[in-house]
């Protein structure tokens, strides 16, 4: 049906969404620089196990190996892709475009509301791109659409149907300033997919963003911590807490102490 993005009935994530009538169309690039292109900026390389203490070592955990992710042909599909955004822009994009209207028809004969990931698995700042025949962003080129990421680079412009999440990865001011300019923020817990997670944290509300993809005010409302699950063993969750040396991108739940309603004086544990 779409040359470029996942059908939002079957991505796993996506169908999250459909008990809210919103159907989530993802573009799913390979993660990391497993193409030979690094899709992700903040953090560290896979293919040269980079260990850059200012990056996130989300990328050797990187939920897009998940699921459906493990087989060899999403794999090829997902690098052959990234290759082409690389290589070929201007053609993938109206190759883009294209399946965007036809996503949109469908959605709306079926009387759900079209929305879009563009980066499930990269953090690529579309809204700095021009699709040349058309003069313009994906964002300017579909107003009343909405589209809506997670992502790790901060103070991000963009138009007001492109909303981000933060995803706190470990930089502890860069994410209380991101929380001060009313920034939502995803942090992943040391909790995994049976247990609850906290419901405040530092004095802001929890909502749980494993329930649904939907990461738009709409949904989550606003200046709120996303609670996401560790999608690893308790083993693995433990190493990353208690590593001596570089960013830690879990956030330990089990140390919440005294609760701050002042989001400036906020203090990531």
């Amino acid at each position: 049906m779409f040359k470029l993005l996942s059908s939002p009935i079957t991505n796993q994530k996506a169908k999250k969404n459909l008990n809210l009538k919103v159907h989530t169309y993802f573009l799913s690039l390979a993660h990391s620089d497993t193409s030979g292109y690094n899709v992700c900026p903040s953090a560290n390389r896979v293919t040269i196990n980079e260990r850059h203490p200012k990056k996130s070592n989300c990328s050797f955990v990187c939920v897009a190996k998940n699921g459906n992710g493990n087989f060899p042909n999403v794999k090829k599909s997902r690098i052959n892709k990234t290759i082409r955004f690389f290589e070929d822009r201007q053609n993938f994009l109206k190759d883009l475009v294209k399946d965007i209207f036809k996503a949109i028809n469908y959605s709306v004969k079926k009387d759900f509301e079209p929305t879009f990931r563009l980066n499930a698995y990269s953090d690529i700042k579309f809204e700095n791109i021009k699709i040349k025949k058309y003069d313009s962003t994906i964002f300017e080129l579909f107003p009343f659409i909405t589209f809506y990421d997670y992502s790790k680079l901060a103070n991000r412009k963009t138009l007001f149907n492109y909303e981000l999440t933060y995803s706190h990865y470990g930089l502890n001011e860069v994410t209380k300033e991101q929380i001060n300019q009313g920034y939502n923020v995803a942090m992943v817990f040391n909790k995994n997919r049976t247990e609850d997670l906290p419901k405040m944290y530092q004095g802001l509300k929890v909502v749980d963003g494993d329930k649904t993809d939907l990461r738009t005010l709409k949904n989550d409302g606003k200046n709120v911590i996303v609670g996401l699950r560790a999608k690893m063993s308790k083993k693995n969750m433990n190493h990353e807490l208690t590593k001596k040396r570089g960013l830690k991108f879990l956030v330990n739940s089990n140390t919440i102490k005294h609760l701050k309603r002042d989001v400036k004086n906020i203090e990531i544990i």
